[in-house]
């Protein structure tokens, strides 16, 4: 088991180094000027050049990657050209009502996507069947931020149950628990879908499997050959989606965040896109890309646990 854990954590060194990679030189591919994009298109050319000369945009990009890298080191990630913060200060200001905003969504999807998948593959070929698979592809097909607008409408405006904008009262844990209902629904949504999907094919997969089928000749009562022997069969193909499902969240919380006017790393990614801030964008894009790596990092371990044959 340290093996194989060991062996994982190496494995999410040179993984998020390549992170750091594609979102530097990714970015500098974007079409425009910095300086230009924060001063204005009014700047005098000297204002211009100094602002490119501390950024140092003026250098060789080899030569930009050199000093990103050795800053962040030394843990200095740079300052924000706008506010001249420490990006990973700002970063780390706003980064827990994202992080709350897409565990919470990966509990609902959890929550909901998990038993509908097993509903549905017990009900295989029945009404129930049919209507869970169509719910399923609904919440697949929609738009998070379209689903977004709904729920305003209908859970802020029509029937006022929830907060339609903001992240609730700062301090206050039931306020902030309050305003994180309905966005964390909506983003969770998607991946209920995904997790039910998947349960249910796994589900089916394993229920015909021989000892399945030889438990039931034993008598085994059908309530423990589902969850205690074809639930653990199903459970890795499972949390391998939940993985995914928290990277597409990442993602879809900028949206979610935009629509409910809510503050974190996805609002604060959008300005820094607008504004071309390089460091406070890197900053923003390298936490995301990390908290993606960690998750994924601590579903790996649980492969072993679930399945004993992983830890030779």
């Amino acid at each position: 088991m340290l093996r194989y854990a060991i062996g994982r954590l190496l494995l999410v060194i040179p993984t998020i180094f390549g992170m750091v990679v594609l979102a530097f030189f990714m970015l500098r591919a974007l079409p425009g000027d910095p300086a230009t994009a924060i001063l204005g298109e009014f700047a005098t050319p000297q204002a211009l050049e100094r602002l490119r000369s501390s950024l140092r945009l003026d250098e060789p990009l080899l030569s930009q990657f050199y000093h990103y890298v050795t800053g962040m080191m030394t843990g200095d990630w740079g300052r924000s050209a706008l506010t001249r913060k420490p990006a990973m200060a700002e970063v780390m200001s706003v980064v827990m009502p994202s992080m709350a905003l897409a565990f919470a969504s990966i509990f609902v999807a959890i929550v909901i996507g998990i038993p509908v998948g097993v509903l549905s593959a017990v009900k295989q070929g029945t009404g129930i069947d049919y209507l869970l698979v169509a719910l399923t592809i609904i919440g697949i097909s929609f738009p998070v931020f379209w689903l977004g607008l709904i729920t305003i409408v209908v859970f802020a405006h029509t029937i006022p149950l929830f907060p339609a904008v903001g992240a609730g009262a700062p301090g206050s844990l039931l306020s902030q628990t309050h305003a994180l209902v309905l966005p964390a629904i909506v983003l969770g949504s998607g991946g209920a879908a995904y997790i039910a999907r998947l349960t249910r094919s796994s589900m089916l997969e394993v229920m015909n499997q021989d000892y399945i089928l030889v438990a039931r000749a034993m008598g085994i009562s059908e309530s423990r050959i589902l969850f205690v022997y074809a639930m653990r069969s199903a459970l890795p193909a499972i949390l391998s989606v939940i993985g995914v499902t928290f990277a597409v969240s990442i993602g879809n919380a900028i949206l979610v965040e935009v629509v409910f006017a809510r503050p974190g790393l996805g609002s604060l990614i959008i300005k820094a896109t607008f504004s071309r801030d390089y460091q406070l964008l890197q900053a923003g894009l390298l936490m995301l890309a990390v908290s993606v790596v960690l998750v994924n990092f601590v579903i790996d371990l649980l492969y072993p646990i679930i399945d004993p044959r992983l830890r030779r």
